[in-house]
């Protein structure tokens, strides 16, 4: 593996030896962003007029303070580069009116930037939306901080940790949340050193344990509270309870997935679904089977095979149509019914799709079959899903076992 190329080299005294009588002076090196060669600055004024080594030692600690500062500050003694970028930090209505193109100097906001840029095609919409909203808190720290302007490289293991521990403050995040920006910001300055080759080193590491223990997985929903969920939404919202039956049945992920089904992927023939890979949040594009109480909701009641092939499943006007929902939609409408019901704030939409794989484990599906139905990439990964979301279930245990 090539030796990673140094930056810049801090400012240290060259004191000779200790010698008076030779001349004394403060070294550091830059890399010229221009010529990619690293240049030596020596600073030998003051030193000779000054008769005793504890003098100079003096002075020499208030040149290395200044020129570290000014490092820092300005990041090198050459002409900045500037750069011309798309600015992906900036709220999307502040660039409607002021436009995203910017000419700066190279910062950590263009850097981001053109970090997101690369991400857009390979994330799903949903997922570089939360990348974008994460970096856009942390360079708005930077902004705050006044360290927006100082090279990359001078951004430490201390900056980030003083970031992860306000963040997790301000908001009350939980250590999961916190966890997701720590592995966005490493993320993000790997590819610093990969591509960009501007650092040597990552700052993220050795991060302690940031913010509160909370259970944030939607829970399956009981029985009882599913049916009132179900009777109020068949007569109030029938197409939310449509969203409740796809994530219920196919395990079809409501905010990305569900938003952008269109009646062209359900092939009535063969009783299937695909998700597209453009939808899918493994990129992957998969095909699930529609249980036969599903299908008959679909055909029957909801007649889906009656719309137009390019018409998404859900769509203004609580029926199918050429526009898809915003990515709250769904979410909000729950809530609202959820209030109304008076029911817990620990059930969510999400929750449907961990019930149907509550009751399929009842029914003793197998792991096989589990893994194809909920597209996990792997046993291991159907395996940690049903142990983190339903616990360990034996009916043998429960059912079976000796009396004492």
């Amino acid at each position: 593996m090539p030796r990673k190329k140094a930056i810049i080299i801090l400012p240290r005294l060259n004191d000779r030896g200790g010698i008076l009588a030779k001349q004394w002076f403060v070294e550091y090196s830059c890399r010229n962003p221009h010529t990619d060669e690293m240049k030596r600055f020596r600073i030998y004024e003051g030193f000779s007029e000054l008769k005793t080594a504890e003098e100079r030692y003096v002075h020499a600690n208030k040149i290395i303070t200044e020129v570290t500062e000014k490092l820092q500050n300005d990041g090198s003694p050459f002409d900045k580069p500037t750069v011309i970028y798309e600015d992906e930090i900036m709220y999307s209505h502040a660039a409607r009116i002021w436009g995203k193109e910017k000419k700066s100097i190279v910062t950590i906001r263009s850097y981001l930037s053109e970090f997101l840029l690369e991400k857009k095609d390979e994330l799903i919409k949903h997922s570089y939306q939360t990348y974008q909203s994460k970096f856009r808190i942390f360079c708005s720290w930077m902004e705050i901080k006044k360290l927006d302007k100082i090279h990359v490289s001078f951004i430490t293991n201390q900056h980030i940790i003083e970031f992860l521990k306000y963040v997790s403050n301000h908001n009350q995040l939980s250590r999961r949340t916190v966890s997701k920006y720590r592995q966005m910001l490493h993320c993000f300055f790997e590819w610093l050193i990969r591509n960009k080759g501007v650092i040597d080193r990552n700052p993220v590491y050795g991060i302690p344990q940031i913010g509160k223990i909370k259970d944030e997985s939607p829970c399956p929903i009981p029985d009882q509270e599913r049916e009132v969920l179900k009777v109020y939404m068949k007569a109030k919202d029938p197409q939310l309870w449509l969203v409740c039956l796809f994530e219920y049945y196919c395990a079809i992920r409501p905010h990305e997935e569900l938003r952008h089904l269109k009646i062209g992927d359900i092939n009535f023939e063969s009783h299937t679904i695909t998700i597209r890979n453009d939808i899918a949040k493994n990129h992957l594009t998969e095909t699930v089977d529609i249980p036969d109480q599903l299908f008959e909701e679909i055909t029957k009641t909801y007649k889906l095979h009656e719309y137009p092939q390019d018409y998404y499943v859900f769509s203004l006007n609580r029926q199918p149509g050429p526009v898809h929902l915003g990515k709250s939609n769904f979410r909000n409408r729950f809530y609202e019914i959820r209030k109304v019901l008076g029911l817990s704030s620990k059930y969510k939409l999400y929750g449907f799709k961990h019930t149907g794989a509550s009751k399929l484990v009842d029914a003793g599906a197998s792991t096989w079959e589990l893994q194809r139905h909920f597209r996990h990439k792997s046993i291991t990964t159907t395996e940690a899903y049903f142990r983190k979301n339903l616990g360990l279930k034996s009916k043998k245990l429960k059912s079976d076992f000796p009396d004492i």
